[in-house]
């Protein structure tokens, strides 16, 4: 395959136990401890929210790259009007499933580090995530380990596609044609990446799902199959909904996220005035 420009940027074909389940999702991870002590079983679908939205799954090769898959990456940079991706940081509200709301701050370096402070009336909560490393900090101090790829996942999946990396050599991004969820005709890619080089095990690789309007090219859902636990070879449905976008300082950025697992909605981040140069280096997403 020829390398395809777009916007300033070149694709190169080489480049727990039970009760704590609940509360290693997708990053954020701050759910209902309700939830964790019914010990549900997270691995039906209990809520009405997301759907229509199937399972992600392995569809290919590592490294497998669609044509019409990149061109609508192509189409999506040039929508988003971002050429020079360095982060976000932006403080905002996370609001719970139960309508509890509380202050957080989210911040983005490149597309492989994220951090999420929420400050509860029990003390501060905080993702931090470097590559395919995670961990949580929870409010008594205690702090708990997320599987390679889970974390490789990442909080959102906007920034992997804004990185100048992205895909790697390794990475599958794989065309599955149009799809209806929810009345609405989104263009489904998908996403297959390796929590660590060489890695091939199905247990070590991300799967997630990119929906995109093929009409305005903006990414409105992703939807990952990730472990909540290390222990747990259980994969569970995480879809984050991607809305608001408003300009900040030219770009195209979503200001409200909102995620469910399984079926159930857990929480809705609505940001204030990101900033696209964030002041933090990678020693911010560590614990």
């Amino acid at each position: 395959m020829q390398p395809a420009v777009a916007a300033g940027r070149t694709w190169r074909s080489s480049s727990c136990s039970a009760l704590f389940k609940p509360l290693l999702i997708l990053g954020t991870v701050f759910l209902l401890g309700a939830a964790a002590n019914a010990q549900m079983d997270f691995t039906r679908i209990y809520g009405t929210e997301d759907r229509a939205v199937p399972m992600p799954a392995l569809v290919g090769s590592l490294g497998q790259k669609d044509a019409t898959a990149l061109q609508e990456l192509v189409d999506y940079i040039k929508a988003v009007n971002i050429t020079s991706w360095q982060g976000m940081q932006a403080s905002g509200t996370l609001t719970d499933g139960s309508g509890n709301p509380d202050p957080a701050t989210l911040t983005i370096l490149n597309g492989d580090h994220f951090r999420l402070d929420v400050q509860t009336p029990n003390g501060q909560r905080s993702i931090r995530i470097s590559g395919s490393y995670g961990k949580r900090l929870e409010a008594d101090g205690k702090s708990y380990f997320m599987p390679a790829a889970t974390a490789k996942a990442g909080l959102l999946a906007f920034p992997r596609l804004l990185a100048s990396t992205f895909p790697s050599a390794t990475a599958s991004f794989i065309d599955q044609g149009q799809v209806q969820i929810n009345g609405a005709l989104l263009h489904r890619i998908t996403v297959e990446e390796s929590a660590f080089p060489g890695e091939t095990a199905a247990r070590d690789v991300n799967v997630t799902d990119l929906y995109f309007d093929p009409s305005t090219h903006l990414l409105l859902k992703s939807a990952s199959a990730v472990q909540l636990d290390p222990a747990d070879r259980e994969r569970y449905l995480i879809v984050i909904a991607y809305s608001d976008y408003q300009y900040v300082g030219g770009s195209l950025i979503p200001f409200t996220y909102s995620q469910s697992l399984n079926g159930q909605q857990q929480w809705t981040l609505q940001l204030n005035q990101p900033n696209l140069q964030p002041p933090v280096d990678a020693s911010y997403f560590q614990f």
